[in-house]
């Protein structure tokens, strides 16, 4: 099943960057730890596209990518809410990482916000596995 290999592929890719993340917070790379959380993120909702429309366009805007699978779950409202100044803050640090915390020397980013981003990229993490092993599961019905 094409879905299932889809979401196997990119499922592993952003479970191996949420361990690298976790990985360099442990050795106070916060910077690089935020990339990681990063790309664990644009993983996971990857996987959803493919897995729900079998088509995935080179996306790394988080915002673009959120919104293009918030149909899929009412549950993604939980992961970055943006309900308060601090929760806007930390999702668009997390989105900034992509190039920021690669190659801007004075992007800061703090323990404390790492902290508090590994969470949400958590829930993240077990909203998409859910929501794709449902619907590989509905596919399988079908044939």
């Amino acid at each position: 099943l094409q879905a299932q290999e889809y979401f196997d592929e990119k499922f592993e890719k952003g479970n191996f960057f949420f361990d690298d993340a976790i990985a360099n917070n442990e050795k106070k790379r916060f910077q690089m730890a935020s990339f990681y959380l990063h790309q664990a993120c644009e993983n996971y909702f990857y996987a959803i596209r493919l897995v729900y429309t079998q088509q995935n366009s080179k996306q790394h805007n988080l915002t673009k990518l959120l919104n293009s699978v918030k149909k899929y779950s009412t549950d993604f409202v939980k992961v970055f809410p943006q309900d308060t100044p601090e929760e806007k803050r930390l999702f668009e640090l997390i989105k900034a990482a992509y190039v920021n915390g690669r190659y801007d020397p004075d992007f800061v980013v703090t323990k404390e916000d790492i902290d508090a981003l590994v969470p949400k990229v958590e829930l993240l993490r077990d909203i998409t596995k859910r929501i794709c092993e449902e619907r590989i599961g509905e596919y399988g019905e079908m044939e």
